[in-house]
């Protein structure tokens, strides 16, 4: 499966076309080619039954109301999206065929000039709180409140802070050192799903165009790229520096397997690392790192599980694990000794792409993205993923400390 991370980053990228504040475009056509490509996808004929069916109909019905005219390209492009909203699948999407500022705009003093003269630069949307207020208010949240000041790389503060009905959020632009930012601007919003993941619907640092992405973890300080300032704990990642593919010999009774994604366009390295290894997994004591896996071919994954079935099994997982990554920890799971440590899973688990073949609408300002692959009976885990028996602390080691849980075990 592909991964929908990767997918929507580099999409962003390559696009080329550009939209202004106020162009429109015919929505309800639009609207009606992405209702028959979502209806043929397998999470569509899987969940949209019975009354989900009544309530996708009257969304269809009440949405082409409001096309009967004209409709301005990102409200056309809102729509779009809370009907696609209606099916629980996050590998899907639909995003903006345009770019609002190019990354070579954003560094041209003239392009950044004109384009701060543009209706969608003074008509984007704006925090109505008092940004001097809002700062002090931001700064004295305690460290696990989700409210608070957050750093974007070292681009951007962003003040985070709940909506009206305290659950969804806003993330404002509190300081920017990219000079097409201004304070007080939108970045984000974030609508509460379940539990701790989101919905956040954002513009792209370089280029503004609108996105949503979907199921995203809102923990430890972290929801995507932002993160908050005052919390410095990262254990959940792995040192990105290290193999992609790795085993290692911990001690005398733990070895150590790490996979960074499944991925096809990898085979060669993943059969030639299952060759390399698949003698050597001796020891009773198996850690299985999947933080931060990408998913791919359980062709690829698979074939550790008839090498892992008879040994104590340690898989360790974060909020970006996600796709073949997230089933892979189901099976891993269900070994008779196998237990889950860390974070949950991205949510991104009972659907897939196999061609991944997207479509543009007939405006030609939307793309769609289907999926086409069925693992419904991971439907559980959908927008929610996989949690662990065992959560691990954040301000500690998670390698330590799962070696602890070893030890302990083993008493």
């Amino acid at each position: 499966m592909k991964n929908l991370m990767t997918f929507s980053i580099v999409f962003l990228f390559t696009i080329t076309s550009v939209f202004s504040q106020v162009e429109t475009c015919d929505c309800k056509t639009d609207l009606d080619f992405v209702v028959q490509k979502i209806q043929k996808m397998p999470s569509y004929k899987k969940q949209i039954k019975g009354d989900k069916e009544i309530q996708f109909e009257n969304l269809y019905t009440s949405l082409s109301e409001k096309m009967e005219q004209p409709v301005l390209v990102e409200a056309c492009y809102k729509m779009l999206l809370e009907l696609m909203s209606l099916v629980n699948d996050s590998h899907a999407s639909i995003s903006m065929n345009g770019i609002v500022l190019s990354k070579e705009g954003a560094k041209d003093n003239s392009q950044l000039a004109a384009f701060k003269t543009t209706d969608l630069f003074k008509n984007h949307p704006k925090t109505t709180r008092n940004l001097i207020e809002l700062k002090e208010e931001l700064a004295n949240k305690t460290a696990g409140d989700l409210e608070g000041i957050y750093n974007y790389g070292d681009d951007q503060k962003i003040g985070i802070y709940y909506t009206d009905n305290q659950k969804d959020f806003v993330g404002v632009i509190l300081e920017s050192n990219l000079d097409q930012w201004e304070a007080g601007e939108i970045r984000f919003y974030a609508t509460h799903k379940k539990a701790n993941k989101y919905d956040v619907y954002y513009y792209h640092a370089t280029t503004r165009t609108p996105g949503l992405f979907k199921s995203l973890t809102f923990e430890n300080g972290r929801i995507w790229g932002y993160k908050k300032e005052g919390n410095t704990y990262n254990n959940e990642f792995r040192d990105k520096t290290l193999p992609e593919l790795d085993f290692k010999q911990i001690n005398e009774t733990t070895q150590y397997l790490y996979f960074g994604n499944f991925s096809n366009t990898k085979k060669d390295a993943h059969l030639k690392f299952y060759n390399d290894v698949k003698d050597e997994i001796s020891a009773e004591n198996i850690i299985v790192d999947l933080r931060s896996n990408t998913g791919g071919n359980k062709k690829l994954s698979d074939p550790f599980l008839k090498l892992l079935k008879n040994k104590n099994v340690y898989v360790i997982t974060n909020c970006f694990t996600v796709s073949n990554g997230e089933q892979f920890t189901v099976k891993l799971k269900s070994l008779k000794n196998g237990k889950h440590l860390g974070q949950s899973t991205f949510g991104v688990i009972a659907y897939g792409l196999n061609y991944g073949r997207s479509y543009d609408t007939p405006s030609g300002y939307f793309n769609i993205l289907p999926t086409d692959m069925n693992f419904h009976k991971y439907i559980q885990y959908e927008g929610k993923g996989v949690s662990p028996e065992t959560p691990l602390d954040f301000d500690r080691d998670w390698m330590e400390q799962t070696l602890e849980i070893i030890a302990n075990d083993a008493q």
